[in-house]
């Protein structure tokens, strides 16, 4: 099982949801949740964002967002220029 999937599984076990329920606010098939929770494929670009969202939506209180700020999305975080990561 791979970081991402083992954040969606934790996550839904936390917040008592079916995979069938995380599904549905993911848009996606429940076999897609058993797959990526299995770690027997990984979601596709789009589909990582959705569930990157649906992660932090739900763990970090509501912020608005502040005019001109660059949004940094954790998909891939080994990525980010140590420029962007100085916040």
């Amino acid at each position: 099982m791979d970081e991402l999937g083992k954040r969606l599984q934790s996550f839904r076990l936390e917040n008592g949801l079916s995979k069938r329920a995380t599904a549905q606010r993911l848009g996606v098939s429940t076999p897609s949740i058993i797959r990526w929770e299995e770690g027997i494929s990984e979601p596709n670009d789009y589909n990582r964002f959705k569930i990157d969202q649906l992660l932090v939506g739900l763990e970090a209180p509501a912020r608005p967002p502040v005019r001109g700020a660059i949004i940094q999305l954790s998909l891939f975080p080994e990525r980010i220029p140590s420029t962007l990561a100085k916040t």
